[in-house]
């Protein structure tokens, strides 16, 4: 690896060593014009889109805008003076809904946008317009969320003739979704909010969302309901018998001692709503009675009956006997008449709805527990030494019913808020039979190992031969004119016959066959030989 890299360096080396300075200079300089050039390009297409979001009315709307796209992780800028806020434009529709559930409405469609247009342009046109832009608008924002794959919105706005009674109709939304997944109450709550605030509505009463299967996500109202954003009782009840089975599934579940759970439940809500008033009086502090605010009293004594001086100066002559003193009476009347303040305190209850009505509610909770009867432990236990397996098998293949823990039924209890009375839990054991495997392994076993060998010792095989070096063949060198005429000379050495004009020798014919093949070369080396002669 080295040695290629090396080589390949040697080879840039070379390629750059044929240009002059010039073309060097040249070259240099529109590589780096390209570079450039491609950084820019990068940059402006790598740029994101700011558009503008909101321009807030004062310092605390700003505050809560910042608090908001902080909080959601949503990228934006903030003009000089810290109300107008701009975002990516890929983020618009995703912070238009942020601020739309949190009741802040956004920048969109102007009011010059809805009055622009044409001399003929009427006000009825004008606010055509407006609705159909409306609808498209948010038809387009809900697209571009991820749960959301098509979006159809219709919009009902009043005509405002300039009556009060106009002025307070608020708008109706219907919408329809295509999506890609399941959406939540909340989610869907959360859209009808942004909708109504979008288009002025102080409440999410006359929204309706439904889906593309007709399914109905959000039935209008406030989503602080005394039921949540259920749309109806059962979907209501369905829930909560849901989170019931869930509770009672998890406590079995962490004793661990059950394969399978299967729980029935007989849940009974009260979806009627009570309203309690109380009134209740008291005396201030410490007093026994409470202060008094009004008071009249009337009283009047009188004394009645006979009068005269006692002893016998007041008889008659004649008379010689003492007359008794005369009777008399005495009466006195007494009319009071009270106001006293109490304290008074008004209570008024409205009771929940939807509240399970533990007492009346039930559960019944199947369990089961896989007991595994293995054919080896078996055997070496003594339990198969009078039998086969098979007919250990044909004895015990039905279920058994086992016996259930008091202490589950207390736990199921603590976790539902249902009585134990009305708990019922069945338990069964169900045996699972394991045949006896032998050594663990079979022909087809075997065979994969065979098979497993014959792949490595040919990818063995493969990798020596890949890797030996061939042996070189040797190449006869050419025979160059050195060569012949150093043979020649050799001959002349060694008292050849002469060569006479009209004889042609081996050598001589050989010489003449080089010549006739290659004439440049011995014309190049007849030049060699003369400028050697001649230096």
């Amino acid at each position: 690896m080295p040695d290629r890299l090396k080589a390949i360096l040697e080879k840039i080396k070379e390629w750059w060593l044929k240009f002059t300075t010039k073309q060097k200079t040249l070259l240099i300089s529109i590589t780096a014009v390209v570079i450039l050039a491609l950084v820019i390009l990068a940059v402006v297409m790598t740029k994101p889109t700011m558009v503008q979001l909101i321009t807030c009315e004062d310092a605390t709307q700003a505050s809560s805008v910042k608090d908001l796209l902080d909080g959601n992780s949503i990228d934006y800028e903030v003009s000089s003076d810290g109300m107008t806020f701009s975002v990516n434009a890929k983020n618009q529709a995703d912070a238009n809904i942020l601020l739309g559930s949190n009741s802040i409405p956004t920048n969109g469609f102007t009011i010059d946008d809805a009055l622009s247009g044409s001399i003929s342009t009427t006000e009825a046109d004008k606010s055509k317009r407006y609705q159909v832009f409306l609808e498209d608008k948010f038809a387009k924002e809900l697209e571009n969320m991820d749960l959301i794959k098509s979006a159809d919105v219709n919009l009902n706005i009043p005509e405002d003739d300039g009556t009060l009674v106009t002025r307070n109709q608020e708008s109706y939304a219907s919408v329809k979704l295509e999506l890609n997944g399941e959406m939540s109450e909340d989610q869907a709550a959360s859209l009808a909010r942004y909708i109504a605030t979008e288009i002025g509505n102080s409440s999410t009463d006359n929204i309706t969302i439904i889906d593309s299967n007709s399914n109905l996500l959000f039935a209008g109202g406030e989503e602080s309901t005394a039921i949540g954003t259920a749309s109806t009782q059962l979907s209501y009840q369905t829930k909560k018998e849901t989170q019931v089975k869930k509770a009672v599934t998890d406590v079995i579940k962490g004793t661990d001692l059950y394969d399978t759970i299967d729980v029935g439940l007989n849940l009974k809500l009260n979806f009627d709503q009570v309203t309690t008033n109380e009134k209740n009086y008291s005396a201030q502090g410490d007093r026994d009675e409470g202060l008094i605010t009004h008071e009249d009293r009337y009283q009047s004594d009188s004394t009645g009956g006979t009068s005269g001086t006692p002893g016998t100066d007041s008889n008659g002559d004649g008379t010689t006997y003492v007359l008794p003193d005369g009777s008399t009476s005495e009466s006195s009347i007494t009319d009071d008449s009270i106001d006293r303040a109490l304290d008074e305190k008004n209570t008024q209850t409205i009771g929940s709805v939807g509240d399970i009505e533990y007492d009346q509610s039930s559960i019944s909770v199947t369990v089961a527990r896989y007991v595994t009867y293995n054919e080896d432990t078996l055997k070496a236990d003594g339990t198969l030494d009078n039998m086969t397996f098979d007919e250990f098998v044909t004895q015990n293949n039905n279920r058994v019913k086992g016996t259930v823990d008091q202490d589950l039924y207390t736990m199921v209890s603590n976790a539902t808020g249902i009585p134990t009375s009305n708990i019922s839990i069945v338990s069964y054991d169900i045996p699972m039979f394991e045949y006896s495997k032998g050594s663990g392994r079979g022909f087809q076993d075997y065979l994969q190992i065979i098979l497993a060998v014959l792949i490595f010792a040919l990818l063995g095989y493969v990798v020596f031969r890949s890797t030996r070096k061939e042996k070189e063949t040797e190449i006869e060198p050419e025979l160059s004119v050195e060569s012949l005429l150093e043979t020649t000379k050799q001959a002349e050495q060694e008292d050849l016959e002469d060569i006479g004009y009209n004889e042609k020798s081996e050598i001589r014919v050989l010489i003449e066959k080089f010549v006739d093949e290659n004439p440049e070369a011995v014309a190049s080396l007849l030049r060699n030989w003369l400028n050697e002669e001649w230096e």
